[in-house]
């Protein structure tokens, strides 16, 4: 017999095997459901995606998640508040229980798109990432999009 012919009989008959597919087949799930989250928001901008798809992209656009649209004539808020207000926004966000009312707060707060760009600003200096990213990471569900998108409506 083949040496490889061999090896694979032996592979086919032994006991390990089944627990062998089993865990690599649960690794691959565990591993794909983990990149599906962490990365949810590049996800979310591919075209085929179907995730809350149209929402989280409509927030994603908002002209105030764009760092560099704030004007220094047209903000209401200093800079210090827009650093503390992107540190609370940050700490909002938890792996098992997100606090819901401090991104809604800091949202109203911000009151204007210009507002929330140097929020957002100072959240990518403070190199928290994207704070749209961020957001829509945390409230994925309709109800929270929903309540996002008419704080962003009634700016």
């Amino acid at each position: 017999m083949i040496p490889q012919a061999i090896i694979a009989e032996k592979a086919l008959n032994s006991k390990a095997t089944p627990y062998i597919i089993g865990g690599g087949v649960l690794l691959t799930i565990g591993v794909g459901v983990f990149a599906y989250y962490q990365y949810r928001s590049f996800y979310c901008k591919l075209p085929w995606a179907s995730c809350n798809d149209k929402k989280i992209r409509d927030v994603m656009k908002y002209k105030g998640f764009n760092p560099d649209y704030a004007s220094a004539f047209r903000t209401t808020i200093t800079i210090a508040r827009a650093k503390e207000l992107a540190l609370k926004i940050k700490n909002a966000g938890g792996y098992i229980n997100d606090t819901e009312g401090d991104f809604y707060s800091v949202l109203e707060e911000a009151g204007s798109a210009d507002n929330l760009s140097l929020i957002s600003r100072m959240f990518t200096a403070k190199k928290f990432g994207s704070l749209a990213d961020h957001i829509t990471n945390y409230l994925d569900d309709k109800e929270e999009l929903k309540r996002v998108q008419d704080i962003l409506e009634s700016y």
